[in-house]
């Protein structure tokens, strides 16, 4: 028997606030599905934003194998076989239901046009949740199948004053903050979703692409995102896209070039943003609040490329059909080995060569597995530059990154056993340490890895649409 496979991703989800003593969401039903499954508490994502997440989930490669530029914007690099591809020849019928942003990541390659967007504005009790419950009963004449659900809910939290359907909601008893209180909303859909499926011949998967700082701490939290996000409307993306539109006129041989120059005004306008959101930085960093608490605010004012485990630390629940029930597991795994874990349970074999990810059925039985360590980089969904974009390596026991280009610059390590909220940057005391770990980053940079080919050309309304997507999600 082959079974059915109900992929969910939560956007924005953060482990601590899924699972653990620091949620306040009220979740009955993935609760259910972790006390009859297995949960990964230790799952490590390589990247900060959704495309590059995604891409790395779908291929089992790093961000920077799995991508490749369409004018500004990253999509899933064709060279790259992704695992659909391994499950549609192997009898599944395929289907995604994604927000409209992905919609421009190459999923239409991917899914072969079985898939539909939903616009932002969207949330699941507002009409969503029915259509995914629809989708699924029509696809249960089509087994095996595969369905991948994008849910965007938890990317701007919201006020639940507005919203008549879930008013009752907006009460702390659902949560201390409306991030945790539209969690709260999203599970009593995952519950509906869940009594249309018949559990004991369906894989049930529930993780998050990358995590989220805003709304993790408090209220005033989310508010400040909220104003910061209103000074930084009027500019944000403005200098990038006269950079592209100047870049473009410039012959296609000249593409260095042609990438400076957008870079140059992307720069100037990344400038005027900061002085105008200057006075809240100021405050935030003469205030008397934790490194941590400072660096959440910081990212709230002016959100930043990074790969700390606010972003970084994702949940991973496994259910259903072969699934061991009632199993935490608390080793470091990763986010490519999700689909080499899957592709293990259904019996699909010989689709991991030349990728990175390693199943986990082992784990689930009980077995000793040697941690792998986990690569990460700060890909962001467009081209855009950033002050701090890095790469590097986590273990349970470091985190290390360093700038992109110069291994010498911007260089942190945090001893995560001591420092779990990575506050005391240590990586002048422990040089040995730092070594070592760029060893394991420059072994992973040396390995395989796809050439990277120009992806099918977007026509110009396709691109004019992502621009605009990408731009209201605040990544361009």
């Amino acid at each position: 028997m082959k079974p059915n496979i109900l992929f969910i991703v939560i956007d924005s989800l953060r482990a601590d606030k899924c699972y653990g003593d620091k949620k306040t969401s009220v979740t009955p039903n993935i609760d259910s599905l972790i006390k009859n499954g297995t949960y990964f508490s230790q799952t490590i994502t390589h990247g900060q934003s959704t495309i590059p997440c995604m891409s790395s989930i779908l291929t089992g490669l790093y961000p920077f194998e799995s991508m490749t530029q369409n004018e500004d914007i990253f999509v899933i690099n064709p060279a790259a076989e992704t695992y659909i591809e391994n499950l549609e020849g192997f009898g599944y019928h395929t289907h995604a239901t994604v927000q409209d942003s992905l919609s421009h990541m190459g999923l239409s390659q991917v899914f072969k046009n079985n898939f539909e967007m939903y616009p932002v504005t969207l949330k699941t009790w507002t009409g969503l949740g029915q259509q995914v419950i629809d989708k699924i009963k029509e696809n249960k004449q089509k087994e095996p199948w595969f369905y991948y659900l994008h849910l965007y809910d938890l990317y701007i939290p919201i006020d639940y004053e507005t919203q008549t359907d879930v008013k009752e909601l907006n009460d702390n008893s659902f949560g201390n903050t409306t991030y945790e209180r539209m969690f709260s909303a999203i599970d009593i859909w995952i519950g509906k979703i869940l009594k249309t499926i018949d559990t004991k011949k369906t894989i049930v998967i529930i993780t998050s692409d990358h995590g989220h700082e805003k709304g993790a701490f408090t209220e005033s939290m989310e508010k400040l995102h909220q104003q910061s996000r209103t000074v930084r409307k009027h500019d944000h993306g403005i200098g990038f896209k006269i950079g592209q539109k100047i870049a473009r006129k410039l012959p296609k041989s000249m593409s260095p070039v042609r990438k400076k120059v957008a870079e140059k005004y992307t720069s100037k306008t990344d400038e005027k943003i900061k002085d105008r959101v200057k006075p809240e930085l100021e405050k935030i960093e003469k205030s008397e609040l934790r490194p941590y608490e400072k660096r959440l605010m910081q990212n709230a004012v002016l959100p930043t490329a990074h790969v700390f485990d606010d972003r970084v630390h994702v949940p991973l629940i496994f259910s259903g059909y072969n699934i061991p029930s009632n199993k935490i597991i608390n080793q470091q795994i990763r986010s490519v080995d999700i689909f080499p874990t899957i592709t293990d349970i259904i019996g699909l074999s010989d689709v991991n060569y030349g990728k990175r990810g390693t199943t986990l059925v082992p784990l689930m039985q009980g077995k000793q597995v040697q941690e792998i360590p986990a690569f990460l980089e700060s890909a962001t969904n467009s081209t855009r530059s950033s002050d701090s974009n890095v790469i590097g390596i986590r273990t349970s026991k470091f985190k290390y990154f360093r700038d992109r280009n110069d291994p010498t610059k911007n260089v942190h390590l945090y001893d995560l056993k001591n420092d779990p909220l990575e506050e005391k940057n240590i990586a002048e005391d422990n040089k040995d340490v730092v070594e070592e770990m760029e060893k394991h980053v420059i072994e992973i940079l040396k390995g395989e890895s796809l050439e990277h080919k120009q992806s099918k050309k977007l026509t110009e309304e396709e691109i004019k649409k992502a621009r605009e997507v990408l731009t209201k999600l605040g990544y361009i």
